[in-house]
């Protein structure tokens, strides 16, 4: 069973959005990496909370291959 904690999701939606806008911005790797490891943070913490309701649009997502395997699991389920 999944630990859920109390969560106002809206911040770390919105915050879901500015990390990929930040991500698009860069080319260096190793702050994509550090962006997508933060993004990975709050994926977990939205999941972990059982509040998150809506995916987000593609341009608050990150490129495939930098998503956190649980946003698709996730997703897939719901």
């Amino acid at each position: 069973m999944v630990n859920r904690i109390p969560c106002n999701s809206a911040p770390d939606v919105q915050r879901l959005g500015e990390l990929a806008m930040q991500f698009r911005g860069t080319k260096v790797r190793a702050q994509r990496r550090a962006i997508a490891k933060d993004y990975a943070q709050i994926v977990e913490r939205l999941i972990r909370s059982g509040n998150w309701q809506d995916m987000p649009a593609p341009e608050d997502q990150l490129p495939d291959d930098s998503m956190p395997p649980s946003f698709f699991e996730y997703w897939s389920r719901r």
